[in-house]
């Protein structure tokens, strides 16, 4: 298991990388799309397609819960769907394990997280193949689109090597 380390909260909060506030038109073309975060994967599913991989949690910016419209449009995504547990600041080996296996799998796939899903992104940009597309939300700001490259790849790793390790 990872565990954030709080002196890293604030670095993993910046972001180098364009906010959208739509779905970028780009991603219609893209093979691979994973979404991590309820708002983007419902931006996503409604403006492009179902993500190959989407992972939420029902919740927005950590406590708010998803409006009763917002959970149905989630739950009525034809993907296959596997719910895990994951405390905040961490991502588990039943997450991470479970990341993997959606990965390696020709279906897409919905990870309903029972607890906090926003440190997954590391977890999918550290799993994925070059050239996949990872998004994710930026809380009051839209959402973000990583393009896996190697470079964004050994940066993820680094982070993670830096994290507690249980």
């Amino acid at each position: 298991m990872y565990i954030l380390k709080p002196e890293m909260a604030e670095e993993l909060r910046s972001n180098i990388y364009e906010i959208f506030t739509d779905s970028p038109k780009y991603l219609e073309d893209e093979p691979f799309i994973a979404t991590i975060g309820d708002i983007c994967t419902l931006k996503i599913t409604q403006q492009i397609r179902v993500p190959d991989l989407c992972i939420v949690d029902y919740k927005t910016k950590r406590d708010t819960k998803l409006s009763i419209d917002q959970k149905k449009n989630i739950d009525e995504i034809n993907s296959k769907s596997v719910t895990v547990k994951n405390p905040a600041g961490t991502i588990t080996e039943e997450l991470w394990n479970t990341i993997e296996d959606a990965l390696g799998n020709e279906k897409s796939t919905k990870i309903i997280v029972d607890g906090e899903e926003d440190l997954a992104t590391l977890a999918v940009i550290s799993l994925s193949k070059i050239g996949a597309k990872v998004i994710y939300g930026m809380p009051d700001r839209g959402m973000v689109v990583v393009d896996v490259s190697q470079r964004t790849k050994e940066r993820t790793n680094k982070l993670l090597e830096r994290m507690l390790v249980k």
